[in-house]
């Protein structure tokens, strides 16, 4: 029989029991809640109640495993520093420079961060917090520097590009003549005007030789017409203009028959405006209008109507006819009419109110202008065909004013226009035997040839010599060909 001292004391180890059981389950219980976090991380201090401080992943970006209750920013998602930009250095220089960008918050990752001049992409060769390293370009004429920072969008200043290599070469002809052949066996008399088709085959107006020549991209020479076709005894009296449009339709300003005619692809012609019967200056349907020399063409294909712009030279005027119907309506676009008497001059204004001396080549310079080589007042005039104005867009005297901005350039006749599709114009600047460059930014430099010097040579562009270029053509990215008249060649200046 048990003794009372006995029954207490089981009684005591019992309740002792119960309570040690009451302990172990309540810090099972705290050990259960908070004893690992989300990546399965040891709680710290298991007792801690407010162990999620901890037990959020500061690299792990979910926001579903954040304690809506915690307002500690600590255990937070990190926060997203905005990049800025400070300096960079150099801002002017070829292609392959190497460009140093300052400022902050770059972070380290170069597939994060993208740079480009001019809207052309540069390559990163290296990337800290707060430095960015690139190469510029080839082709990436001057323009503003932008960034792409992890979607951050950053500005940087204007990079003055440089033309590292300009190179000429002679692309076809060999001499004065009339020869077919390939490259250099060629010959041309008197190359005048330039356009390109459809398959890259470039047209030539041989205008010494009265015939259309064609130069495949391999620079293989053949005589494309020279006369109307079958039954068509027509043919070509120094013809100067071409243009081409979307179905290789050729127009030619035949210039000493006062008229303007079109080629189809096969060599068949029509004579759609003008007449070799009489010249003067009349408007009205086809062969009832009347030019005076007519000697540029340039074709208008858009919204408002297919139409050609002639540069009637001796009228001192620009001519328009529609191809929007068989009737081949002519007028006076820009210029006096047939009415004033006294037509050649200088002056900017309205349409009917501005005067020209003798213009030459024209060239459409994005939506609704047209540059006009103002020859015999030796600058490059803008048509602003919305406003129906002229203005003087290059140029303020005779002579060679060289890398300025484009209202203190000075010109020696300008023969002919072309604007590449970067933007940037080219001039054959004839008496000054240069081809100009006026950049979008509206600087003008010379790209190939020597000022006022003459002859014919190869090579790097500031010693490439010229004779009296006059048809100016962008063939493409860096390509720009140049109907090289008095040397009767045709030359390629490569831009890299």
């Amino acid at each position: 029989m048990k003794t009372m001292k006995t029954m207490k004391t089981m009684k005591t180890i019992g309740i002792l029991r119960l309570r040690d059981i009451f302990l172990l389950l309540v810090l099972l219980s705290l050990a259960l809640s908070c004893g690992s976090d989300d990546n399965g991380m040891d709680c710290p201090d298991p007792t801690n109640a407010n162990c999620d401080q901890v037990g959020d992943d500061p690299q792990d970006d979910d926001p579903q495993d954040d304690d809506p209750q915690d307002d500690d920013p600590q255990d937070d998602d990190p926060v997203v520093l905005e990049p800025t930009l400070s300096s960079v250095a150099p801002v002017t220089g070829p292609k392959h420079t190497e460009v140093v960008i300052t400022g902050e918050n770059f972070g380290t990752d170069a597939t994060k961060v993208s740079v480009s001049f001019n809207g052309t992409p540069g390559e990163v060769l290296g990337v800290t917090d707060t430095e960015v390293t690139v190469k510029v370009p080839a082709m990436a004429y001057t323009g503003p520097i932008t960034m792409e920072v992890d979607g951050f969008d950053l500005t940087g200043p204007e990079f003055v590009y440089e033309l590292s290599e300009v190179n000429v070469e002679t692309f076809a002809g060999g001499g004065r003549g009339y020869e077919e052949g390939s490259g250099t066996a060629a010959k041309f008399n008197l190359p005048w005007d330039l356009a390109k088709d459809s398959g890259g085959n470039i047209f030539v107006v041989d205008k010494g030789n009265n015939a259309i020549r064609k130069i495949t991209p391999e620079g293989v020479v053949t005589t494309f017409t020279s006369k109307g076709g079958p039954g068509n005894e027509e043919e070509f009296y120094i013809p100067e203009g071409l243009a081409i449009d979307d179905d290789d339709n050729i127009y030619v300003a035949d210039t000493g028959n006062h008229r303007i005619v079109m080629i189809d692809p096969n060599g068949v012609w029509s004579i759609i405006a003008g007449s070799s019967t009489g010249h003067g200056y009349v408007n009205g349907l086809g062969a009832d209008a009347r030019f005076r020399n007519p000697t540029e063409i340039l074709l208008e294909e858009g919204a408002g109507g297919r139409a050609l712009y002639v540069s009637d030279r001796n009228n001192h005027a620009i001519r328009r006819i529609s191809l929007d119907d068989d009737q081949y309506l002519v007028g006076t676009y820009v210029g006096p009419g047939p009415e004033i008497d006294l037509r050649e001059g200088y002056m900017d204004g309205g349409l009917s109110e501005a005067r020209f001396r003798f213009p030459e080549g024209m060239a459409k310079s994005g939506e609704g202008t047209i540059l006009l080589a103002d020859y015999g007042n030796h600058r490059i005039r803008a048509i602003d065909q919305d406003a129906g104005t002229v203005g003087t867009f290059a140029g303020s005297d005779r002579g060679y004013v060289n890398d300025v901005p484009r209202s203190e350039a000075r010109f020696r006749s300008p023969r002919d226009v072309s604007v590449a599709g970067d933007g940037n114009m080219y001039i054959s600047d004839r008496l000054n035997h240069c081809i100009r460059r006026i950049d979008p930014d509206g600087h003008v430099t010379t790209i190939a040839g020597v000022p006022e010097s003459e002859g014919h040579n190869d090579g790097p562009g500031d010693g490439a010599q010229f004779n009296s270029p006059v048809g100016v053509l962008s063939g493409g990215e860096g390509e720009i060909y140049v109907a090289d008249t008095y040397n009767h060649v045709i030359r390629k200046i490569i831009i890299d």
